[in-house]
């Protein structure tokens, strides 16, 4: 009977000490097991939670990862059993955008010596000299085109020259066309409206 007693409680004793060796040994043997690649990348976030792991590969014993964020690009080495940070290297800079500087914006000085326009009058033509021609016209205004397309309406056929011309009182495109039968006539076309205004001919210039 004590034998069996004996037997029994040795039994109990080895089950009992291979218990507490497996308890004591068993996170010594999870730790030498290599994390995944999830968790390796998860455990990096949590420190890094702004950053992008764009990259990972698995070397030996050691995880390379890839990291982008707001300051640049990281090379990592991350444990591949502890999933500690090793090392960290910056690859490239966050290039940071120039912030823009406010405009000037210059508005030209009156020219006191050129004159003002002299507009046409009576289906006089008026002078190029000094009247402002190369003024662009407000885009408000008709545009050139169309005062081409209403001139041709009033005399038919080829033309020319166009310029735009402005005084103190009137705005104005100068259009001028030559008809089939050599003729040439100088069309007064408002900028604005876009009347006619006058039609001046060659010939009434020679005649006059």
């Amino acid at each position: 009977m004590r034998k069996k007693v004996s037997v029994l409680l040795g039994v109990i004793i080895v089950v009992a000490v291979m218990i507490i060796v497996n308890a004591v040994w068993s996170p010594f043997n999870r730790s030498t097991e290599a994390m995944s690649q999830e968790e390796a990348v998860s455990g990096v976030l949590k420190q890094y939670p702004d950053g992008e792991i764009t990259k990972t590969t698995l070397d030996g014993e050691m995880y390379r990862m890839e990291l982008e964020s707001d300051s640049g690009r990281y090379e990592m080495t991350v444990d591949a059993r502890q999933g500690d940070i090793v090392s960290i290297k910056q690859l490239d800079k966050a290039k940071a955008e120039p912030e823009p500087e406010p405009g000037e914006t210059k508005q030209p000085a009156d020219n006191p010596s050129t004159p003002p326009a002299k507009p046409a009058e009576n289906g006089e033509k008026g002078s190029a000299d000094g009247e402002g021609g190369a003024a662009e016209p407000p885009a408000t205004m008709i545009t050139k085109e169309f005062a081409i397309k209403l001139s041709l309406e009033k005399v038919p056929g080829t033309v020319e020259d166009v310029e735009y011309r402005e005084s103190k009182s009137s705005r104005y495109y100068l259009v001028e066309i030559e008809r089939e039968d050599g003729r040439e006539a100088t069309i007064q076309v408002h900028a604005i409206t876009g009347k006619i205004m006058t039609v001046t001919w060659d010939d009434e210039d020679d005649d006059e």
